[in-house]
């Protein structure tokens, strides 16, 4: 059989996508942590050349595939017309003809299929039952073949172009398409190039077929296959956490965090994963053995972890002069105070929830503003410079078969500074995962309720995190720290969270960031 190539159309803006869709690729989304488009290259044998069509933010595409599968065989057609009249699924394989002069595969960035993919020995057309077909192309069959194709229309046809399909014909194909540029529903479809194949036996192939074009379909897809259907959604759309293979990638829509990530990591030498690779807005690292914190916690584990972080990362550094001291003060106040009342705006916008006194399981708390009127916020301020992990909580420890520790997720920088930040902002970052078991919040462990000015909220508590929580305090207390004054933070951490994270976990933090700051001032 002739060799094929396979041809991913990946140009598109993904205006169905909603905000998901804004700062990358809807090919690079990730599925079960793993972009769509990994997804369809692990369908075909490494030696496999692909054609990919690239226009929407293009480096995303290039930058994750690169990362991800290196090694690869990969043509990239960069299409100047992916957006408006004209534009179109067709009008994008047009520009990779020259490309595609053998048989090839054809597969829309935005479909997932569980099956294999069949060689393309003949010309056959992927196919899937759907309801309402007048939002899909959609064919009729007969003794076994596609004899007719709707584009769009309202018809009694049952099976819909899954956006996946086999040319062996592909000169005919090409061809027609070129022929045929007429725009249906104003774009010009790949339809019109398929139609020139019915004379030529066009054989249709069932799929299960995963929809990820829409963020309704996206969400669906991204539940059923990843198993969290129960689980609360922990996403964040400007963020996004991939696994393909032995490798571990993390993309940041800010350029400058996945950046100063990458400084950071090179200054915890040894402490987080050795990063493999990086280019802008990602970086990669082999995946390592061992298990989260929250998995393996218990007294010792928790000691042994602490004083690892007493000797390999809280290293205090010495402030040379009034200068850098003033640096410092300023990177505190800027950290604790400016970008909480930042939080907290944004917070307010979002949900537009007045600040106000409010009834939180059964008590009175005040307003945001009564509170923070009586924190003492130079002392809040008052740091310690050392070392930092910057988001200290279990889930971002890997415990070792060999004792040791690992550090994942580091934050990208203490306000500016990425050498070394506040003691207290780890320290509280620990404490407010034991207080709250983000692994339960996960889980979809958590209540919240609120009518008019009442509040009520709850969630699970392992015991072995209670404990931890008194392990934890005697450290804190045996090394001189004030626990008063992480507790009022760990109370700020969680009005800090509130507006990043999707309703109702943000209701939840807030109320339970005021609720820890008011227990804390008493």
């Amino acid at each position: 059989m002739e060799k094929y190539k396979v041809c991913i159309l990946s140009a598109g803006v993904g205006s169905r996508m909603g905000p998901l869709s804004e700062n990358v690729s809807k090919s690079i989304l990730p599925i079960n942590f793993k972009a769509v488009i990994s997804h369809i290259i692990e369908k075909f044998d490494q030696d496999t050349e692909f054609v990919i069509a690239v226009g929407h933010k293009k480096d995303t595409v290039i930058n994750y595939i690169n990362l991800a599968h290196p090694e690869s065989n990969i043509t990239y057609v960069e299409i100047d017309k992916y957006i408006g009249p004209g534009s179109g699924p067709g009008y994008s394989l047009l520009a990779c003809k020259d490309f595609l002069q053998c048989p090839f595969v054809f597969f829309a960035s935005d479909t997932i299929v569980l099956e294999d993919i069949p060689d393309v020995d003949k010309n056959w057309f992927g196919i899937s039952p759907v309801k309402n077909a007048e939002q899909y192309c959609t064919v009729k069959i007969k003794d076994n073949l596609v004899i007719q194709i709707d584009d769009k229309i309202i018809t009694n046809n049952k099976y819909a172009f899954i956006g996946l399909a086999g040319v062996k014909d592909h000169l005919i194909f090409f061809d027609s398409l070129e022929n045929n540029t007429q725009p249906i529903s104003g774009e010009i479809q790949v339809s019109n190039g398929f139609k020139s194949l019915l004379e030529h036996k066009l054989e249709p192939v069932g799929f299960t077929w995963f929809d990820t074009g829409t963020l309704e379909n996206f969400n669906i897809t991204n539940s059923h296959l990843s198993g969290d259907e129960k689980k609360f959604d922990f996403s964040k759309g400007d963020e996004f956490l991939y696994f393909v293979k032995d490798r571990v990638i993390k993309y940041f829509a800010d350029e400058s965090i996945s950046d100063n990530r990458v400084k950071r990591a090179n200054l915890l030498s040894g402490l987080t994963p050795t990063i493999e690779n990086s280019a802008p807005n990602f970086y990669s690292y082999k995946k390592l053995e061992g298990n989260v914190l929250y998995d393996v916690l218990n007294d010792s584990t928790l000691l042994n972890f602490l004083e690892w972080c007493k000797e390999k990362l809280w290293i205090e550094k010495t402030l040379s002069g009034e200068d850098e001291k003033k640096v410092f003060e300023d990177a505190c106040k800027k950290f604790y105070i400016d970008k909480t009342n930042q939080r907290l705006e944004k917070f307010f916008q979002k949900t537009s929830i007045i600040d106000q006194e409010t009834i939180i399981n059964g008590r009175n708390i005040p307003s945001i503003k009564e509170l923070f009127s009586k924190i003492d916020w130079d002392h809040i301020t008052d740091g310690i410079p050392c070392g930092f992990h910057g988001d200290l909580q279990f889930d971002n420890v890997l415990s070792q078969d060999n004792g040791e520790f690992k550090i994942l997720d580091w934050r990208q920088d203490f306000a500016g500074l990425i050498e070394y930040g506040d003691i207290y902002y780890d320290l509280s970052k620990l404490y407010g995962g034991m207080n709250l078991s983000y692994q339960s919040i996960k889980n979809n462990k958590f209540s919240f309720e609120m009518t008019n000015n009442e509040v009520f909220y709850g969630y699970d508590i392992n015991s072995n995190l209670m404990e931890a929580k008194d392990v934890f305090e005697k450290f804190i207390l045996d090394n001189g720290f004030d626990l008063k004054k992480i507790k009022v933070l760990t109370g700020i951490i969680y009005l800090n969270m509130s507006p990043l994270h999707h309703d109702p976990f943000d209701h939840f933090l807030f109320f339970l960031g005021k609720t820890m700051i008011h227990k804390s001032l008493k």
